[in-house]
């Protein structure tokens, strides 16, 4: 370079060091003139930033698109070898003071949001600077991070709402941060249980998260007091006053603050527990000993059974019931209608209704998704429980016109010999006994069966109306009459769907002797053979009768010739339920 200016005359050096300094100069006021135009463009601070949060894009998509970066960044400068403008603020002070390193970017949050309290003080997530000292949370920790935060239109309903619960959650279920505020933590545990909770869990776009029951930000023209007053339940339930409002309490349920609460929930525990802990061992001893027996029996083989009889006397002794084809009725039409109808609507209302108390289970989600949303599967929850209140008045005048006609007998209500038989089958299972009991016309898990379906109408109906009408019922009931229905009917729907699908459909389905179906629901009647082996006893009292018929002395043969022919006695219908 100097060998080049060398070769230049004295005149053109001079000439061209005075146009490079005009070039420069006017270069260097040109960009300072140009710089304050651009100087708001996030594009310059990237240069340096270029963490995947500041991106562009994020930034583009977030709800402060529209936002310089020096807009919340006040006092800093478009040259970044200017030192910046330190911009004092109580808000900024109490930030500082939590531990906050860079705290005026995050003070500036009030500059374009006004103050999230309408009543200061009211709010403990306000921007007071006595609740920020007391370590309460400001934006950002409701919020999270501003370069990341989503436009709310561009957020479904259900996302935004479960994102914002992972933030109270977080605080309000730490012992430790309730502890200065003098709030209980239990409250999330309560919460989680309640149904608002299960449906945002399960996706609705209608279900209330915390801010929704609990404004944080309420609006400016509506006074603590007017907000108490009306409420944040009559958003959603018509009808609901003061009293409703108390069914929202999250606090645990313990003995000494709901003693009725606390007590039902402990019953219908151990109710469940006890009940489907004895009807599995049942199953199980059952099964064990039909494996004995066969192996026994491939062994020794199987003992004879002499089944046969005249079915034609039979028939006459049974009063119809046993058909001259070699079946017994068992059921008539009506009870099978019945029995159809309810078979269909209970196992509509465990479709439907276990998603509600399996909602942290995919296959919950899939199975909302299967039936067109919670909406859907809510409105077909309930006609099918209309189905099942239906089927049950159906068989309730069934008995009562049977009992009109002086043809109900007693033979499904509960008897001391029950009591005997269970001990004879139990002992039968463990092999101290060398032959199982000889059953009337119900056994006494049929009879089980039977009355635990009047129990479970009984639990699921009211507990269901409760939860059906919740508004219209607590204007005339205490709060713990709403609460044990939630508990009950979760529970005993719990209990049934075991008890039906472990205990029933092994009796009259799976066990080894009927496997893989009994068809009894459908024709109404089973084999003589297996009536006699299921019940022995009453078959038993039917051979005697025809052999006293036989043993009885017969007329002359001009006599019998003369003698009108006899009718068979009209069957008496059973009024229990399936074998």
């Amino acid at each position: 370079m100097h060998r080049f200016l060398a070769c230049l005359p004295p005149l053109r050096l001079t000439a061209w060091l005075a146009l490079t300094n005009l070039l420069f100069v006017t270069g260097t006021a040109a960009a300072a003139l140009a710089a304050p135009a651009d100087a708001n463009d996030p594009k310059w601070c990237r240069n340096c930033h270029q963490e995947e949060q500041f991106s562009a894009k994020i930034h583009k998509a977030s709800a402060h698109g529209e936002q310089a970066c020096n807009d919340c960044h006040t006092g800093y400068q478009f040259n970044p070898h200017e030192p910046v403008e330190e911009v004092k603020s109580e808000t900024a002070d109490a930030l500082k003071k939590r531990g906050i390193k860079h705290p005026e970017p995050l003070a500036a949050c009030t500059d374009c949001h006004d103050s999230p309290s309408a009543v200061p003080g009211a709010m403990p997530h306000g921007k007071q600077k006595d609740g920020l000292k007391a370590g309460l949370p400001y934006c950002i920790d409701c919020h999270g991070d501003p370069h990341t935060i989503q436009k709310r239109a561009d957020v479904p309903k259900n996302d935004w709402r479960k994102h914002m619960n992972e933030h109270c959650i977080k605080c309000h279920g730490d012992e430790k941060k309730m502890a200065p505020v003098k709030q209980r933590a239990d409250v999330v545990e309560g919460y989680e249980h309640t149904m608002h909770f299960t449906k945002l869990s399960l996706g609705s776009p209608d279900a209330p998260g915390c801010a929704d029951c609990h404004p944080v930000h309420p609006p400016q023209s509506v006074t603590e007091t007017e907000a108490r007053a009306a409420g944040p339940c009559a958003k959603c339930h018509q009808g609901a006053d003061k009293d409703f409002q108390k069914l929202a309490g999250h606090k645990g349920i313990t003995a000494e603050d709901r003693p009725v609460s606390f007590w039902t929930i402990r019953f219908f525990g151990w109710l469940t527990f006890l009940t489907i802990l004895g009807l599995s061992l049942h199953v199980l001893l059952d099964l064990v000993n039909v494996i004995r027996r066969a192996r026994r029996e491939a062994t020794e083989g199987k003992p004879h059974q002499n089944n046969k009889v005249d079915t034609d006397k039979l028939h006459k002794a049974s009063g119809g019931r046993v058909g001259k084809d070699g079946t017994v009725l068992r059921f008539d039409g009506q009870q099978r209608a019945a029995h159809g109808l309810m078979a269909l609507s209970f196992s509509t209302l465990v479709l439907t209704g276990w998603p509600l108390s399996t909602r942290g289970i995919g296959a919950s989600h899939s199975l909302v998704a299967l039936f067109g949303g919670l909406q859907q599967l809510g409105w077909l929850h309930r006609a099918a429980a209309i189905g099942l209140i239906v089927a049950a008045l159906l068989h309730v005048t069934y008995l009562v016109q049977k009992l009109l006609q002086k043809k109900l007998q007693p033979t499904m209500l509960p008897a001391p010999r029950d009591v005997m038989h269970l001990a004879q089958n139990l002992a039968w299972f463990l092999g101290f006994a060398k032959e199982r009991p000889r059953y009337g016309r119900y056994t006494y898990f049929e009879k089980f069966d039977y009355w635990a379906v009047f129990w479970g109408c009984v639990i699921m109906v009211g507990s269901g109306a409760v939860r059906w009408f919740p508004s219209t019922i607590m204007k005339y009931a205490p709060t713990w009459v709403y609460e044990i229905a939630w508990f009950a009917h979760t529970d005993e729907a719990l209990l049934a769907a075991l008890a039906i699908f472990v205990w029933h459909f092994y009796n009259v389905h799976l066990r080894p002797s009927i496997f893989p179906m009994s068809w009894v629901f459908l024709t109404g009647r089973m084999s003589l053979h297996d009536y006699a082996e299921e019940h022995a006893d009453e078959h038993d009292k039917w051979v005697k009768e025809a052999q006293k018929a036989d043993e009885a002395p017969q007329p002359p043969i001009a006599e019998q010739a003369a003698a009108p022919e006899p009718s068979a006695a009209k069957p008496t219908a059973p009024e229990g339920g399936e074998k």
